[in-house]
Formats: structure tokens, C-alpha cells, sequence
């Protein structure tokens, strides 16, 4: 077992983020047979927003210094990467969507080491060079049916896992560790900036909300409890671990993803996409349970360049 003692403050937290946005990709699969895309994104997003905000205010947590940069970063997440998530997501299987997540993890950490400087030592390479070998297996041949809208629905989670990287590049260079007044103004401003969107969809499409049942609406609002939870945690434990490997912790998602939808959905992903989840979780593992240095710091650690 992975000993506690070798871990960075933080990183428990952005594990039971990754672990939650996992469960959520399949949840949204779920919801999305019963709703438009358009209704998921304003139900989680707005769901969310109101939730934070009005949790946020009454803690005294809602400060305005600060809020029109959280705000900017929500375009990012939850703005555009459950927009096309959601785009994504209803053209494509769960286990195809939570497989193509294991890209976010090169993204962030090519991002971590370009943007912030960061850099990876000794035995932290290792474990990313193994969990990207397993997200090359899990991403190259997606589970779900082939045709168009499949390659269209793997492209557009695609897009959401690039605004995903910059997000999580943003919210290290300038979260405080306020996972709930940041979460917050971040899905505040997620929130606005998916009207035109929502708008323009409505008026040419319609909504499904009226039609979706008590299931589709229990599936909308797990959807929202997961962004919830998700996003709070992630930014408390980001502002206490490097970007890059918080990117390699993220690797997470995909396998509870995966699992969730074999287990619920009755996905089956090909035996390389199985071996590559297997790599994936012993790259985790390698990442996490390295030798204990002074003040209880990995000596495989990612260091930020001073």
C-alpha cells in the first residue's frame, strides 16, 4: 500500500477530485440519454454556480479581491471544458470519453514544465513515462461505436481536456488554496460564459428538461454534486502541489471513469485499453510511494524552478 507519509500536502484532495470527475463522465453519459447537451451544461454549470455562491456567502467566504481573475479562469473549467464535454460525451460512449481523458495528463505536464517552469526528477519521470505509456493504450483505440459522430465526440472531449491543462496551469500560478470561495467565482464565471451557447441552442433545438423523468433529473443533479465537490477540492489542493504533478495525479480520472462505466454501463474496453489502465494505477502508485526525504518530502519530488 502507498504510504501516507510520502505524500505532498494536497494531494489526497486532488486524488478525490480526479476520483469524483471520473464517476462524473459516466454520470454524464447517463444524463445526456435523457437531456440535451445544452440542459446538462445549464443544469451542473448554473447548478453549481448557485450552489458555491450562496454556500460561499454565507461562510463569509465570497471576497471580492481577486474575483474577476477566478472568474476569468472559470471561462476554462467549468466554461468551456464542459462544454465540450458535454458536446462530446453525448456522441461518444463513457468509456471512450473517461479513456481520452488520459491525455490531460501530458497536457498539463508539457504546460507545467513550459509556462511555470517546473521540471521532473528521478523517479517522478519514471512513473509519468509509465502513465503516459498507459494513456497511450487507453486513448488510442476509444471503446465506444465507430462512425462520424463518434470521431466528432472524441474530438470535442479532446477540446475539453486542452482547456482542462490551461486550467489547471491558471489555478496553480493563482489560486491561495480558497477551494471554496475560488470555486465559486470560477463557476460563476463558467456560468456566464455558456449563455450564448445555451441561448442559441434553446432557440434552434429546444429543451428536453420538461420530458426527462425523475432519472434524468437524479442524473443531472449527481452531475452537479460531482462539480461541486470536484471543484472545491481540486482548488484547495492545488495551490499546495506543482502543476505537473498534479497533471500526473489526474490520471486518476480515466480509470474511475472506465470502471464506472464497465461496472453501470455495461462498457467493455478492449484488453489494451485494460493494460493501459493497469499502467496508468502502478504509475499512480510509483508517483506517490517513493522514499521519504527530510520534512517528509518525496525525493522524487516535482520541483518549480526558483
Amino acid at each position: 500500500m502507498v504510504g501516507w507519509t510520502g505524500w505532498r500536502s494536497g494531494e489526497p484532495t486532488l486524488l478525490f477530485s480526479a476520483a469524483v470527475y471520473g464517476v462524473s463522465t459516466t454520470l454524464s453519459v447517463v444524463a445526456l440519454r435523457a437531456v440535451r447537451p445544452a440542459d446538462l451544461l445549464a443544469v451542473e454549470v448554473g447548478g453549481a454556480a448557485v450552489t458555491l455562491l450562496v454556500t460561499a456567502a454565507v461562510r463569509g467566504r465570497l471576497r471580492w479581491p481577486g474575483a474577476p481573475r477566478q472568474m476569468l479562469i472559470g471561462v476554462l473549467v467549468p466554461g468551456l471544458a464542459f462544454l465540450f464535454g458535454d458536446l462530446g460525451l453525448a456522441r461518444t460512449s463513457a468509456s471512450s470519453g473517461s479513456l481520452l481523458l488520459a491525455a490531460e495528463p501530458l497536457l498539463s505536464v508539457l504546460l507545467a514544465v513550459v509556462v511555470l517552469g517546473e521540471r521532473l526528477t528521478g523517479r517522478a519521470a519514471g512513473a509519468m513515462a509509465l502513465g503516459l505509456a498507459g494513456g497511450a493504450m487507453v486513448a488510442v483505440r476509444p471503446g465506444g461505436p465507430s462512425g462520424a459522430d463518434t470521431t466528432l465526440g472524441n474530438g470535442l472531449v479532446l477540446l475539453a481536456v486542452v482547456a482542462v491543462g490551461f486550467y489547471l496551469v491558471a489555478t496553480r500560478r493563482f489560486n491561495t488554496g480558497d477551494g471554496l470561495g475560488e470555486s465559486a467565482w470560477q463557476n460563476a464565471g463558467g456560468a456566464l460564459s455558456v449563455v450564448p451557447f445555451l441561448v442559441v441552442s434553446w432557440s434552434t433545438g429546444g429543451t428536453r428538461l420538461d420530458t426527462a423523468g425523475p432519472a434524468g433529473w437524479l442524473a443531472c443533479l449527481a452531475v452537479v454534486g460531482c462539480g461541486v465537490v470536484g471543484g472545491v477540492t481540486f482548488n484547495r489542493g492545488i495551490a499546495r502541489v506543482p502543476a505537473a504533478r498534479a497533471g500526473q495525479l489526474g490520471n486518476l480520472t480515466p480509470v474511475v471513469g472506465t470502471l464506472t462505466a464497465v461496472v453501470f454501463l455495461g462498457d467493455r474496453p478492449s484488453p489494451a485499453q485494460i493494460a493501459g489502465g493497469a499502467a496508468i494505477v502502478i504509475a499512480l502508485a510509483l508517483l506517490l510511494g517513493g522514499p521519504v526525504g527530510r520534512a517528509g518530502e518525496p525525493v522524487f519530488e516535482l520541483e518549480e524552478r526558483r
